[in-house]
């Protein structure tokens, strides 16, 4: 999951040459072996185990890669799936949006949720108006029910049976957690392993916002910093944060006096004693500027990559790579720093755990676990 205080990149990508390569990647998610590009011609091939394969003879509109299928949509704006080397065509008309995630893949189309699990699709809800889309479980509130209900783990749990009139709900989810302010009680609940727990009573007005295994929160009854983590409340702060962001069982934040903290663990720990240029959380890791140095924090501690910061980065799951002054790619990955290519880079982008550079004209090399395709 990634949280951002400047507007996000796309996921998609245009004709663009591409360079990957498999590295490192965290223990407990399964090695991606999923990438695609275009070549010179416009032809649409997707990456699969060291295996290149022609899916499109004209440009795809876009395309988003998950853990175990890539979903595009066609010259035409036909939604089709690539899964376990085979092809679908999923919808013939334009959808509203698709995603493929680590586990899950969702799309929409007229209100219409269908999400993908192992390759297979199902219809969650036929009046969606509202739809969060994350790594382990899909929330969507239905209109014509007036549900707010989540899929998870091969299930539809419903949590709230909104009162009549409500069209719109308040809720968030990170990878495997949902919070909601419930119309009827007020009260602020999270659904959290398959469980649904109070927290407090909740005055409008309220900010929450929730990550893996970790929730934060400002109540205006009190306006004090709290964190749900492990199962446990914490107070982080007595006074409300200027800003926060979650990520994987942590949470970074700039408290009421402008200094930089992360809440990892059951503890607080101060990074720096002065707000940053600007910060994202990727993960486990949070990705700052700190008076024009590029930084991460990352395994409970800082580390500088740059003295200046990039003009091109990205960073996922517990990655991070960008173009330096004389636009090679850098790497920061495992609490290491690295050069991955001295080619001139014109794009790069990060999927999970493949890189992908663009060296102009459609220009692509393809490695996959170190070896060239």
């Amino acid at each position: 999951m990634i949280s951002s205080h400047r507007l996000k990149r796309s996921g998609f990508l245009s004709n663009s040459g591409l360079f990957l390569l498999l590295f490192a990647f965290p223990a407990n998610l399964m090695s991606q072996h999923l990438a695609a590009y275009h070549d010179n011609q416009g032809r649409f091939y997707i990456f699969d185990n060291g295996r290149s394969v022609q899916a499109e003879y004209l440009p795809v509109k876009s395309f988003s890669i998950g853990g175990s299928c890539l979903l595009y949509a066609d010259n035409r704006n036909r939604l089709k799936m690539y899964y376990k080397g085979e092809i679908e065509e999923l919808e013939v008309n334009s959808v509203d949006h698709f995603e493929a995630l680590d586990y899950l893949s969702v799309y929409n189309i007229g209100g219409v949720v269908r999400i993908i699990e192992n390759g297979n699709l199902t219809t969650v809800s036929t009046h969606a108006v509202q739809l969060q889309a994350e790594d382990s479980l899909i929330t969507f509130y239905d209109a014509s029910q007036k549900l707010l209900a989540v899929y998870y783990k091969g299930k539809i749990h419903m949590l709230e049976d909104v009162l009549a009139g409500r069209n719109v709900v308040l809720f968030t989810s990170g990878d495997n957690m949902v919070a909601w302010v419930s119309s009827a009680t007020r009260d602020l609940k999270v659904f959290y392993k398959g469980k649904t727990l109070i927290l407090e009573p909740f005055l409008s007005g309220g900010k929450f916002l929730a990550g893996k295994d970790i929730l934060a929160w400002v109540n205006q009854s009190d306006m004090k910093f709290r964190v749900f983590y492990g199962g446990d409340v914490y107070l982080a702060e007595e006074f409300p944060p200027e800003s926060w962001l979650p990520g994987d069982g942590l949470i970074a934040y700039v408290d009421n006096t402008g200094s930089f903290k992360v809440f990892e663990n059951g503890r607080t720990t101060d990074i720096s004693s002065f707000p940053p240029d600007f910060y994202e959380v990727s993960n486990r890791m949070v990705i700052y500027g700190e008076q024009g140095y590029f930084k991460v924090w990352y395994n409970n501690r800082s580390y500088t990559l740059e003295t200046r910061i990039p003009d091109k980065w990205e960073a996922d799951w517990n990655t991070v790579i960008y173009r330096d002054l004389n636009r090679n790619v850098k790497i920061f990955s495992g609490g290491e720093t690295r050069v991955l290519t001295y080619d001139l880079a014109e794009e790069i982008h990060l999927y999970r755990d493949i890189v992908v550079v663009n060296k102009g004209m459609n220009n692509h090399n393809v490695y996959y676990r170190g070896r060239k395709y």
